[in-house]
């Protein structure tokens, strides 16, 4: 056996230094040829790193077949072995929701829970051009005033519930990061973020095309510049980044066919804010059969009269033995993966930036809506500053609801990280045991903290014996001795 480095991530501008210093100027300091190497795998006999320094040393008949391949022959998995690392600074957070929305790639964001926030603030031209920038401008001032207040007032009381934990330095870290995740609430949508990205090439090529389709400017200027950076470094992987029919006309014209048939609104009166609309049928079961099945390697079919035919007491000594050995930083088996649920969540902004992060699970969002109201954080009514924070929300709704009859997409610029949207959402159980376990845990943000609680208090109502270890990993030892005692 031999494995072979055969390429990782290097800085830009260290490539750069590399190359100034060398006084290299041949032009093959490129991904494509790890692509067009790899893809000739399958063809060619030579090893590997034969291959390699061919593609190196011949890029444009790499490139050729870089084409032929990914957009000839449809081999798009191909492009999959070049990749990008890009910094994304200034963009705002409405416009992040955007970004981050795409499953296979890598964010790690700015998170304003650990710093403090100053006055940067994306003003989108569209705002400008409907004649409400100086409205937009100084509720946003409003709202940056009341954040620093804010802060000043919940350190202060922090502090003071929590003296000994801020005694030490990483104490007093925490707690000056409870005041900051609390007093962004307060915040809005509009202001600046940064995020590092990390993407292969067909999925980049994915994002720019849909990013290019965005009702924000911001997002489409960013597709662009994106593209910009790439296309002659990579100009046989990335190629078609402009809309296609399929992304600028369907769900726009199955809006107007769907506002064409005349329907009776229902009156939902469950308010609640996490809702388990579906559920596999009997998922311990059916988690249970898909295990017998693997570990015996006997048919699916056989798997399921045997599952069938044992009682309840069986059925959870069949799956607290899957889930015995396993330890907080363990992946539960993928026999979990089998059955999943559909949620629909009532979430902040806040909430939901955390919850987004989740991407393997299947995530629908619905704009953002001043009918669903806002979320207070608890520290806010402690310090009796709750009137001066639903001073700014109404002031903030107010505006943007003069906003939305001219530009109702834009005006969500305006909303703060304390409104609500509605989140429908579809988790396997081992997704859901990952999101539990993290989400859950006592070092976790309050607000994600709760849904995730409210998420886990269904499930086990559905599957008692499945969910017996799903916990946050701070109880991950506790729930284990009361399980198996």
């Amino acid at each position: 056996m031999r494995v072979i480095l055969s390429g990782y991530n290097f800085d830009a501008d260290l490539i750069k230094e590399l190359k100034e210093k060398a006084g290299w100027q041949r032009d093959n300091i490129t991904p494509e040829t790890l692509s067009a190497a790899y893809a000739r795998i399958s063809r060619d006999p030579r090893d590997i790193e034969v291959l390699r320094r061919e593609a190196r040393e011949e890029v444009d008949r790499a490139r050729r077949s870089n084409e032929t391949i990914i957009f000839g022959l449809g081999h798009s998995s191909v492009a999959e072995h070049a990749y990008f690392n890009f910094d994304v600074i200034g963009l705002s957070r409405l416009a992040v929701e955007h970004v981050q929305k795409f499953r296979f790639a890598s964010f790690t964001e700015k998170s304003q829970r650990y710093i403090r926030l100053d006055d940067d603030y994306v003003i989108p031209r569209e705002i400008v051009e409907a004649g409400f920038e100086k409205k937009f401008c100084d509720i946003i001032k409003a709202q940056n005033e009341a954040y620093s207040t804010l802060y000043e007032v919940l350190l202060e009381n922090f502090l003071k519930k929590h003296s000994k934990t801020a005694e030490s330095r990483n104490g007093r870290r925490m707690v000056e990061g409870w005041a900051k995740e609390d007093a962004r609430y307060v915040v809005s949508m509009a202001c600046e973020s940064q995020f590092g990205m990390s993407i292969n090439a067909r999925n980049l090529e994915n994002m720019l095309r849909q990013l290019a389709n965005s009702e924000l400017e911001e997002v489409r200027v960013l597709s662009q510049n994106i593209f910009d950076l790439v296309k002659d470094l990579s100009p046989s992987i990335i190629k078609y980044v402009e809309p296609t029919e399929y992304d600028r006309f369907a769900d726009a014209e199955l809006d107007e066919m769907l506002c064409s048939i005349p329907f009776e609104e229902k009156i939902c009166e469950d308010s609640s804010e996490v809702k388990l609309i579906s559920c596999t049928p009997d998922p311990d079961r059916e988690i249970a059969k898909i295990a017998v099945s693997a570990v015996k390697n006997i048919d699916i079919d056989q798997a399921a009269y045997f599952i069938d035919s044992v009682d309840d007491e069986t059925l959870g000594r069949i799956l607290k033995q899957c889930l015995k050995y396993r330890m907080p930083y363990d992946s539960v088996k993928r026999y979990f993966e089998f059955s999943d649920a559909l949620f629909e969540l009532t979430v902040s902004s806040s909430n939901y930036a955390q919850l987004k992060r989740h991407r393997i699970s299947s995530i629908i969002t619905r704009p953002y809506n001043t009918d669903l109201g806002y979320t207070v954080p608890e520290s806010i009514l402690e310090t009796g500053m709750e009137n001066k924070f639903r001073d700014i929300m109404k002031n903030t709704e107010d505006v943007f609801c003069e906003m939305s009859d001219l530009i109702p997409v834009h005006a969500a610029y305006l909303l703060t990280n304390a409104h609500r949207r509605k989140v429908i959402l579809r988790m396997n159980f081992r997704e859901l045991y990952h999101f539990i376990s993290l989400r859950l845990d006592e070092h976790a943000q309050w607000d994600i903290r709760k849904t995730a609680k409210l998420m886990m208090d269904e499930l086990k109502k559905k599957a008692p014996h499945s969910t017996a270890m799903m916990c946050g990993k701070s109880s991950f030892d506790s729930t284990k001795k009361s399980v198996y005692g």
